[in-house]
């Protein structure tokens, strides 16, 4: 369990230094003691749920599409998504999942300097292999 919640990996393909590492830090912390893991791996059960709500309450989950741009109206709120295949995404609200890298990239100019999005100056993205 803990393999597949920490890389989503099988642990017949994962060293043990990884389980160990996650375990130690666990067991060092003041509520280590009260971690858990997902019974199964985490597409089928956190984020099927999840997409599986948004999509019950009229909304939309699209997957693999890359984000060219984010558009804006005058008042600086999201006009709409240009995706890289050229469709235009529009909705009430948005939200995608990126690596903070490329977060940085598509953040549009007249957002850099609002102090909210300032603070992902101080991240730093983790290259995973």
């Amino acid at each position: 369990a803990m393999s597949k919640a920490l890389n989503f990996i099988n642990p017949d393909e994962l060293s043990m230094q990884c389980i160990l590492i996650a375990l130690n830090r666990f067991l060092q912390e003041k509520h280590g003691s009260k971690m858990a893991f997902l019974d199964g791996n985490p597409p089928e059960r956190l984020c099927k749920p999840i997409a599986d709500h948004i999509k019950s309450l009229g909304g939309q989950v699209i997957l693999n599409s890359r984000i060219q741009k984010i558009e804006l109206n005058a008042d600086k709120s999201v006009k709409h998504f240009v995706l890289t295949n050229g469709n235009i995404i529009t909705g009430d609200a948005y939200v995608f999942a990126t690596p903070v890298d490329i977060l940085k990239l598509l953040l549009p100019e007249d957002w850099k300097e609002i102090s909210y999005f300032k603070k992902l100056d101080k991240l730093v993205g983790v290259p995973v292999i």
